[in-house]
């Protein structure tokens, strides 16, 4: 597993979504955004599996904003024609996300950052003067943008 680096994300053309979450009830909406901009994509198991994963480390990261960022966290979901990038942003600028020390037991929390590095295929983060934005990438199936 990758350790979580403070570097942006690829450089990035087009933005797809964003959605403000203000409350836990707010994760399920990030979900359907993000299904619903896949079904506009070329189709197939690949793709269906990656949105899976995208679905999960919103979710995570997302959740993470709520539980130990500074509101507004904001979802943003970038795309470019190699790869899609979940952007997570709030106001926790000095609160570097952190990998627990110790694995946690087996009915506590504390498991988002290692799901996502697991998962994603990048990690990572960075601060501009206001915002902190922990971010995941996932590689585009087939390698390409569909043909417009």
């Amino acid at each position: 597993m990758e350790p979580l680096r403070m570097v942006r994300p690829p450089a990035l053309i087009s933005l797809e979504l964003t959605r403000r979450i203000d409350e836990a009830t707010d994760l399920r909406l990030i979900r359907a955004d993000i299904l619903r901009f896949l079904a506009g994509q070329a189709a197939g198991p690949d793709l269906a599996r990656t949105g899976s994963l995208m679905e999960i480390v919103a979710t995570e990261l997302a959740g993470n904003a709520l539980r130990h960022g500074t509101p507004p966290a904001v979802v943003r979901l970038l795309s470019d024609d190699d790869c899609f990038v979940i952007d997570i942003s709030d106001g926790a600028v000095h609160d570097g996300p952190t990998l627990p020390p110790n694995p946690p037991g087996l009915h506590a929390g504390g498991r988002g950052l290692a799901i996502c590095l697991a998962t994603a295929d990048r990690v990572g983060w960075y601060t501009t003067g206001t915002t902190k934005h922990v971010w995941a990438s996932f590689n585009r199936p087939g390698g390409g943008r569909p043909p417009s």
